[in-house]
């Protein structure tokens, strides 16, 4: 039996998020060492977006058995993909999708869906509360401004608050570049504002920072706070009551997939063009819940 290579690209190494994801795609070779081989690799930070291109196009050069890639740009990776889905390389993209069919599948949230939750939970929790919602504020922190599965997120949390409660102000979006530290400053300054009220930060790294803003500005009490995906700053965040929630995705699962579907499409057998493993909305209500452990710790 062949033994396949197949090589992992995610978008960045200083993100508890892809690392988890990389486990999971590394978890089949431990699982099939005779029958696959898992290279993984990715540029330092998202914001590198330019090498990430790079490496898949040495990755296409090398002619692996078949590529698995959260690529950070809709566009700009496109022509490699497709030249290796040309080229007979099937390529499994996972968590962004890219600007072309030209790929074996699809595996992601379903990010407009996801991010919606935090929304409902938002919201609810407000009406719950019985405040005048006229005059009160909520604002977006956007990590990337040119990948789609971010923008996606914005506007699924966007969307929802203003069907659900039209009278909020969303306040403009406001884009840091994945940058924590930026992040941080800015919530701070935009908390002076006490009618800002909700905060929604669309990945794990402006998670760090909104919850950093917000403990800065010793505002956790006023503020309802949510962040998509999870990593122990913000799981720490949670439990203190700093940070309201997290949408959390399945990243190992995604790794395991990619590689799996990658593996089944080499073996001619069938595998399903889009897959969306889904999110959960954890909050400190739920956060040491037997199903969330798992979720947030899939290696333990």
């Amino acid at each position: 039996m062949k033994k396949y290579n197949i090589k992992v690209i995610v978008k960045a190494w200083n993100s508890d998020f892809w690392q988890t994801m990389l486990s999971g795609a590394k978890h089949v070779m431990s699982e099939l060492p005779q029958q696959v081989e898992v290279e993984v690799m990715a540029p330092p930070e998202e914001s590198d977006i330019l090498q990430q291109v790079e490496m898949l196009q040495q990755v296409v050069d090398s002619n692996p058995d078949g590529i698995v890639i959260a690529s950070t740009s809709n566009d700009l990776t496109v022509p490699y993909i497709e030249k290796a889905m040309e080229n007979g390389i099937p390529v499994v993209t996972l968590d962004n999708q890219v600007s072309t069919e030209k790929y074996v599948s699809f595996i992601g949230t379903n990010s407009k869906i996801a991010a919606g939750m935090a929304a409902e939970a938002m919201v609810k929790t407000l009406k719950d509360s019985k405040i005048d919602l006229h005059d009160k504020k909520v604002v977006v922190i956007n990590s990337s401004k040119i990948s789609k599965v971010d923008l996606d997120r914005d506007a699924g949390f966007i969307e929802k608050v203003k069907l659900l409660a039209p009278e909020i102000e969303i306040l403009d979006t406001q884009y840091v570049e994945n940058d924590p530290v930026l992040t941080e400053e800015i919530v701070y300054k935009l908390l002076q504002d006490e009618n800002l009220i909700g905060i929604f930060a669309d990945n794990d790294m402006t998670g760090v920072g909104i919850a950093n803003g917000i403990r800065k500005a010793c505002a956790e009490k006023r503020v309802l706070s949510y962040a998509f995906d999870a990593n122990d700053v913000e799981i720490e965040a949670v439990r203190d009551s700093i940070l309201t929630g997290m949408i959390v995705q399945k990243p190992f699962e995604i790794g395991y997939m990619g590689v799996k579907c990658v593996m089944d499409a080499l073996e001619k057998r069938p595998v399903d063009k889009v897959i969306d493993p889904g999110a959960k909305l954890v909050t400190k209500n739920n956060l040491l819940d037997e199903d969330v452990q798992k979720l947030l710790y899939p290696e333990k």
